[in-house]
C-alpha cells in the first residue's frame, strides 16, 4: 500500500475470512497461499493472532511494514463492524505502551491510531511467532469503504510506524524498532533467510504464493536476475528500484511485432514495488504514452477505462526493464531483466470493480477499468498489474529484488462468501 490510499475507489472487501488451504499446488516450506479478490482489487493472506486464536484476512502488501488488525467498534464503521480484535479475550497477550500511528495516502493525512502489543501469530497455518509485534488500530470511515480492515505488511524497518511516524516517540530512532513479521517467518524457514518470494499468478485465478526464506523455480520462466533496491543512508527503507525503460509492443495478424520505447534512452526511475497497490501509478507523460490509441476515457472512478474489447491478448504488451546489478562483474557482461506484462492483465473484466457502476460509452459499448493511473509527484508505484506478470523474490540480506517472468495458471478468483454481508454496511451514505 505504501502508505497511500490504494484508490479513489469505494473498495468494501472487508475480510475476516481465514480460507483453508486447498488446490493451490504447495511444495515447498513456508510457502502459503495468497487469494486473489479481483472484484475488490486486493489480495490476502490468512493470519490467527493470540490465544485462543482470532482469524483475519489482512491485505497483502509489500509497500509498508507493520502488521495491524482492526479494533472492535472502529469509528469507520461503528456500531456495525466485522469483528475486530480483541486484546482482552487473548490470555497470551502482552502490552508494550507503544503507540500506533500509522499514515496513509499520497499526502499521509488518513490516520490510523491504536497501540502496539505481542501475541503469538500463526501465518497461513504455518508455525506460530511467540511474542510477535503487531498493532490493534482504529480503523476510519474512509479506509473502510476502500477495504482495508487490517494489513500484513513485508516492507522494511523504517517504514515501521514507531520510525517513521511524526507522532511517535521514537520517530527516527531505528534502535526502536522491530523484527517485521516476515522477517522472524524468513529466520525460522529452512534456509534462515530474510527473504520472500511472491507469486501473483494471473489476473483471471484464484490464489497465488508467497514463499517465506525461500524461491520455487517452477513459478518462473527462465532465471532470476538481480536488481538492486535503492537504498536511504545505506538503509533499506522501502522496496523500490530503478526502471530503465518502457516499451510498448504491438502484435499483427501474423504475429510480428512492432516495438515503441514510450522513455528516453538514460531514463532511470525509481518505482516501488507493491502488492498492496491495485494499479500501476505512473508519471502523467509516460501514462500519456502507454495508453496512446486504446481510447482510454479520463480519469472516473479512481482510474481510466478502455474498450473491453482490448482484454485481447492480441492487444499487445507493455515490456518494463530494470538494470540488473554486476555485483563486481564487467557490466558489458549484464544486460536488463524485461519482464513482459500483457495488456489483457493490467485490463480488468467489464463490471470490475463491483464497487462501481458498470461504464460504457456514450454509444453503449463496455468500458474496462485500466490498472495504470495517472499520477505525478514523488509517489511512483508497480502494483498488481504489474507484479502478476512478474515472480520476484524480496531479498533483504542482499538488498535487492530478484526478478524473472512469471509462470501463470488458469482459474476463477472466488468472490468471498460475505460479498452481501459487506454491502449491508454501505447500503447508507454517510
Amino acid at each position: 500500500m505504501s502508505r497511500l490510499l490504494r484508490c479513489s475507489l469505494c473498495l468494501l472487501s472487508i475480510s475476516t475470512l481465514v480460507i483453508a488451504q486447498d488446490s493451490l499446488q504447495i511444495d515447498n516450506p513456508y510457502e502459503v497461499p495468497i487469494y486473489n479478490d479481483l472484484a475488490y482489487q486486493r489480495y490476502n493472506i490468512a493470519i490467527a493472532l493470540g490465544t485462543p486464536p482470532q482469524s483475519f484476512s489482512l491485505l497483502f502488501d509489500t509497500g509498508s511494514t507493520d502488521v495491524w488488525v482492526p479494533s472492535p467498534d472502529s469509528s469507520g464503521c461503528a456500531p456495525s463492524c466485522p469483528p475486530g480484535f480483541d486484546p482482552a479475550a487473548s490470555s497470551s497477550i502482552i502490552k508494550t505502551n507503544i503507540s500506533f500511528d500509522a499514515r496513509y495516502g499520497f499526502t499521509p493525512d488518513v490516520a490510523v491510531l491504536g497501540s502496539y502489543y505481542n501475541d503469538s501469530i500463526s501465518v497461513a497455518g504455518l508455525p506460530s511467532t511467540s511474542t510477535a509485534q503487531f498493532a490493534v488500530g482504529d480503523v476510519p470511515w474512509l479506509l473502510f469503504t476502500q477495504g482495508t480492515w487490517g494489513i500484513f505488511g513485508l516492507g522494511s524497518r523504517l517504514q515501521e510506524a514507531v520510525y517513521s511516524s511524526p507522532t511517535s516517540p521514537f520517530h527516527g530512532d531505528l534502535s526502536a524498532t522491530y523484527t517485521p513479521l516476515w522477517e522472524r517467518l524468513g529466520l525460522a524457514s529452512p534456509s534462515g533467510k530474510r527473504k520472500f518470494s511472491v507469486w501473483l499468478n494471473s489476473q483471471n485465478a484464484e490464489k497465488g504464493s508467497v514463499q517465506f526464506g525461500g524461491e520455487d523455480a517452477t513459478k518462473y520462466h527462465g532465471r532470476l536476475r538481480q536488481v538492486p533496491v535503492n537504498l536511504w543512508r545505506g538503509e533499506l527503507a522501502d522496496w523500490s528500484v530503478n526502471v530503465t525503460s518502457v516499451t510498448r509492443v504491438r502484435v499483427d495478424g501474423s504475429g510480428e511485432e512492432t516495438k515503441t520505447r514510450l522513455t528516453a534512452e538514460d531514463y532511470s526511475v525509481d518505482f516501488v514495488i507493491d502488492t498492496g497497490s491495485p494499479n500501476m501509478y505512473i508519471p502523467t507523460t509516460l501514462y500519456e504514452s502507454v495508453v496512446a490509441g486504446l481510447h482510454a476515457t479520463e480519469v472516473i472512478n479512481g482510474a481510466p477505462y478502455v474498450p473491453c474489447s482490448l482484454r485481447s491478448t492480441s492487444t499487445g504488451f507493455l515490456d518494463f526493464e530494470f538494470q540488473t546489478d554486476a555485483k563486481g562483474r564487467r557490466r558489458s557482461r549484464y544486460h536488463p531483466v524485461k519482464i513482459r506484462v500483457p495488456y489483457s492483465e493490467i485490463i480488468y473484466p467489464f463490471g470490475y470493480p463491483v464497487t462501481v457502476p458498470p461504464v460504457r460509452d456514450v454509444d453503449g459499448a463496455d468500458m474496462c477499468y485500466f490498472g495504470v493511473v495517472p499520477q505525478d509527484g514523488r509517489i511512483r508505484l508497480l502494483g498488481a498489474t504489474f507484479a502478476r506478470s512478474a515472480y520476484l523474490v524480496f531479498d533483504a540480506e542482499n538488498s535487492e529484488i530478484r526478478i524473472a517472468q512469471a509462470k501463470s495458471e488458469t482459474g476463477h478468483p472466488s468472490l468471498l462468501p460475505q460479498i452481501e454481508y459487506l454491502r449491508s454496511f454501505t447500503s447508507g451514505a454517510r
